[in-house]
């Protein structure tokens, strides 16, 4: 199968895949595009099925335009979202259409990168048989909640700090292609990304900060993560490390943190700090049962829930006052606090200084639970989109089974 080329394609996939079904005079506004140039590429990514056409809504004088949809099951990708204590996928198809849904959870402590990579490839493997046959995977993104360093060979690949699974300049890309490779017999593009990062660009793109110039997410977990977007355009530092905010020191006198350092934010809002608070065994108990006991008149899991709130609220002003966002979007277990105690956190943000000129919104993920996982997925099509022959024609000759 031949697949069109031309410095348009990418343009034109792109916002096929950004805003959905759209009549070929929109795709020529958003891409710049003529429209014999629109109606070129179109008339070739219908030829080879990654596009259709059907009747759009009438309305206006003569026949209604045609509307061009992507066809989800014509490429594909696999999210994943690699947590202490959890795995999860998504297959993603073109246009953003969820195909097909993976999790399990497995025993903490079970953090080597091989017996990591080993989950992923044989989740994948578990995905593709429940895939249609004509279903090809374009490539894999793994969300981890580590730093990832940019440079190496290849970039992006070697985690260098992950204190919640322990790991140090761990060559994680390199681990997982080979055994991907062992595995099935053909390379799969594997492209890796801190959880929290990645979550940020979902929801910034799909989700509760589609319409902000600038967003703060916030990931919750036995970890926190951050990432920052302003104008479209993650924060990433000048070594691509910004966001690390769950290590912002929060308090100097407080416990020490699984970074080597002593009271970071994450040691006062984490999941293993509310579970102890509230009485219980973070290796048998998690937020669900402190959230059940507080439900239930428990008043040490309210009291730990409340604490975690106003800390949630303290982080926040100082990142308010650096980053003056107008969206701040609170997941994982922190999107429990945002509902329960809105009014705790915002008490905290009188304290910053664009109070009364930046209306700041508070929010939890539109996308719920799936923020991270989407977000992975949309880092692996990425690089469909960014070369999409390429892509195309790889993803053509790759089959996982």
């Amino acid at each position: 199968m031949s697949f069109p080329d031309g410095p348009g394609l990418t343009r034109v996939m792109r916002a096929l895949h950004a805003h959905g079904s759209m009549s070929r005079s929109d795709l020529g506004a958003v891409t710049g595009l003529n429209r014999s140039t629109v109606a070129t590429i179109v008339a070739e990514l219908v030829e080879v099925g990654v596009v259709e056409e059907g009747s759009g809504a009438a309305g206006g004088v003569g026949r209604p335009s045609l509307t061009v949809s992507a066809v989800p099951d014509s490429i594909a990708v696999i999210g994943w979202d690699l947590r202490v204590d959890s795995s999860s996928a998504v297959v993603e198809g073109f246009g953003g259409q969820i195909l097909h849904r993976w999790r399990k959870e497995h025993r903490r402590g079970g953090t080597d990168p091989f017996e990591v990579a080993a989950r992923v490839v044989t989740g994948s493997s578990e995905i593709a048989e429940a895939l249609p046959d004509h279903v090809t995977i374009a490539g894999i993104g793994c969300a981890l909640p580590g730093v990832i360093d940019p440079g190496g060979d290849p970039p992006r690949s070697t985690i260098h700090r992950a204190p919640t699974l322990g790991w140090v300049d761990e060559p994680f890309g390199v681990i997982l292609g080979e055994a991907m490779l062992e595995r099935f017999g053909s390379h799969v593009p594997v492209v890796l990304g801190n959880d929290a990062k990645l979550g940020a660009m979902a929801e910034w793109t799909r989700g509760a900060g589609r319409d902000s110039r600038a967003m703060v997410f916030v990931s919750g977990d036995v970890g926190i993560g951050g990432g920052v977007i302003i104008d479209g355009e993650m924060l990433t530092g000048a070594s691509g490390y910004a966001g690390e905010i769950g290590h912002m020191r929060f308090d100097p006198e407080g416990p020490a943190c699984r970074c080597g350092s002593n009271g970071c934010w994450e040691t006062a809002i984490g999941i293993n700090t509310i579970v102890r608070s509230a009485g219980l065994d973070p290796v048998t108990d998690d937020m669900s049962e402190v959230i059940s006991r507080a439900d239930e008149g428990d008043e040490q899991a309210q009291g730990a829930l409340l604490a975690a709130a106003s800390a949630v609220g303290v982080g926040l002003a100082s990142i308010v006052n650096l980053v003056n966002p107008d969206t701040v979007v609170l997941a994982g277990h922190l999107t429990e606090l945002v509902k329960r105690y809105q009014h705790t956190i915002v008490e905290e943000l009188r304290f910053t200084l664009a109070r009364e000129t930046t209306p700041i919104r508070l929010l939890a993920p539109s996308l719920g639970v799936d923020s991270i996982v989407i977000g992975a997925a949309e880092s692996a099509f990425e690089r469909v989109l960014s070369m999409p022959q390429q892509a195309l024609t790889s993803a053509e000759n790759l089959r996982i089974e």
